[in-house]
């Protein structure tokens, strides 16, 4: 049996008029680098629907929506009951679906729909993101209640991210379809999955489709488009026929099947809602919410313990803050966070809590100055990934969209099997600590992807590998912070490396009894196995340092 759900909002609307056929005036943009006539058999396709549904389309001739405008209104008005829909394809500054989008949200026609093919409704019309743009505007400053601050200086909260456990947008616009390939190479499922999540509750409803790529809406494909794009498993006849049948289904209100998406979005829920605790699925920031998968790396770093009961009993906690949050260090001077563990009085329950941050930008430790730049270090918070000038990253899906890494402070095991009061040696931190963790994380995201997904990446796919664990030079803090999550493309894999920082009991009280890691976020791990590790590897590849990429 197959569940339906029909949109309240068009009831007796387009498909009631009884007198006359009813009728679409169909405004479309496609990308800027694609030639005129690349859509004409996309646009052919939906004509042929509607003439299967009886319904009468009319296109305003080529161009953006500014330009469209006069004969759109003409059309209207010689169509007094048809439906305006403003339509897009791709995503950025060349894309039409990001057109659409922002040309639409000042629409004033009661009829108007907008479609967005290999696109998606941005992170800027949700609230708590357009919120936590707007901080951006406070900037350290010199101005310090302690005296001295070279690195600059910001009062806590002034940067606060916060929002619901699910940020939804609020779209100034009509209702809205996103429409998105499972093998689009350049608008990623993954991010297709986010809009799909965050707008469950909304007006603005996303579908994908199986094997669609893409080049399949596009009869003459851009160079920059076939280099990023994946090979579609559908082909373009069957994508155009069934984006077709989509956008009718929801203009005319008829029906709209619930399936694939909860199926297939399921792991990707999972693996960044939960695991990674990512900041554009929650209202999570750098000092808010937590990793499920930062939390267990406690366990996962020094299991077997001696303790009685341990392993049953185990609590165990995440914290996100900046992972150079200390009394001294700029712009914040706050208390130092880190890792502790506990034991109860009998001596069998045990409680853990991690310190983690989640990265989506790259700095150097020349760039921070070694942490004392506080205008530097500020990039790297939710409000500076978002408004930076130099450094926000795109909401385009052409990137992944899980953190480069999960940055991870944990109790050392040496200061574990202490707490347990077992016999304790630095020796027990020897090893590829944080390898045995990553190698966990690739495990999980491979057991969750769907077995679709897992048999093309079985037999298309180029494996991650994980490497020995690297210590930084010198081994302190900012050299620690500053590295980071490493992936070397070894053309028929990609290594990944984790760095790690050791402190034995025994050294200075500062950082004895940690032990930190850079550890790979089961999200990210997941979008390689669906997307980017089936891309071929560069031309003449060498050892080349991918992080950017993966």
């Amino acid at each position: 049996m197959s569940f339906r759900w029909l949109l309240p909002w068009a009831l007796g609307s387009l498909g009631s008029a009884a007198s006359s056929p009813p009728s679409l005036v169909v405004a479309f943009q496609g990308r800027a680098d694609a030639e005129a006539s690349a859509y004409d058999e996309l646009l052919a396709a939906l004509q042929r629907e509607g003439e299967e549904r009886k319904v009468e389309i009319f296109y305003p001739k080529k161009g953006t929506f500014q330009e469209m405008e006069p004969e759109v209104q003409e059309l209207m008005a010689q169509h007094p009951g048809a439906f305006l829909v403003y339509m897009g394809h791709g995503m950025g500054t060349t894309g039409g679906a990001s057109a659409a989008q922002h040309y639409a949200a000042t629409a004033t026609a009661a009829k108007a729909r907008l479609v967005l093919l290999a696109g998606f409704l941005e992170r800027v019309w949700r609230p708590d993101i357009a919120a936590c743009m707007k901080t951006w505007s406070v900037q350290p400053t010199l101005k310090c209640p302690k005296g001295l601050c070279p690195g600059g200086y910001l009062k806590d909260g002034v940067h606060n991210c916060s929002g619901p456990t699910i940020p939804s947008p609020s779209y100034p616009g009509p209702p809205s379809l996103s429409i998105g390939g499972e093998l689009d190479g350049l608008v990623r499922m993954s991010r297709m999955a986010e809009a799909w999540y965050t707008q469950q509750a909304t007006q603005h409803k996303v579908k994908l489709v199986l094997g669609m790529s893409h080049s399949d809406l596009m009869s003459s494909i851009p160079s920059s488009v076939a280099a990023q794009d994946l090979p579609s498993e559908c082909g373009a006849s069957d994508a155009r026929t069934q984006v077709s049948k989509l956008i009718l289904d929801f203009l005319l209100a008829e029906s709209l099947e619930i399936s694939p998406e909860a199926e297939i979005f399921g792991p990707f829920v999972e693996m960044f809602a939960k695991e990674e605790g990512s900041w554009w699925w929650t209202s999570y920031s750098d000092e808010q919410g937590s990793s499920s998968w930062a939390a267990n790396a406690q366990r996962r770093l020094v299991d077997p313990l001696p303790c009685s009961g341990a392993s049953g009993a185990w609590h165990v906690e995440n914290e996100f803050h900046l992972l150079s949050d200390e009394g001294l260090i700029p712009p914040y001077y706050r208390p130092k966070h880190r890792p502790n563990l506990t034991k109860d009085e009998s001596g069998g329950f045990l409680r853990s809590l991690t310190v983690a941050q989640l990265r989506y930008v790259e700095l150097s430790v020349l760039q921070v100055a070694a942490g004392l730049n506080g205008w530097a270090v500020i990039k790297e918070e939710k409000a500076g990934v978002l408004a930076d000038r130099k450094m926000a990253i795109k909401d385009d899906g052409g990137n992944p969209t899980s953190a480069i890494e999960i940055g991870t402070k944990l109790v050392s095991r040496e200061a574990a099997f202490k707490a347990c009061g077992a016999q304790t040696s630095p020796s027990l931190d020897q090893g590829d600590r944080c390898k045995s963790i990553n190698q966990d994380a690739y495990q999980l995201a491979l057991n969750v992807s769907s077995q679709r997904a897992l048999s093309r990446f079985q037999r298309l796919g180029r494996p991650l590998v994980m490497a020995a664990d690297k210590k930084p030079t010198p081994p302190a803090g900012p050299w620690w912070i500053w590295n980071y999550l490493s992936y070397t493309d070894k053309s028929s894999e990609v290594e990944v490396a984790s760095w790690y920082a050791f402190y034995p009991l025994s050294g200075p009280a500062y950082g004895a009894g940690n032990h930190y890691c850079k550890l790979l976020s089961p999200a990210r791990a997941l979008e390689w196995i669906y997307i980017d590790g089936l891309r071929k590897a560069p031309k003449n590849v060498n050892e080349v340092n991918v992080s950017v990429v993966v």
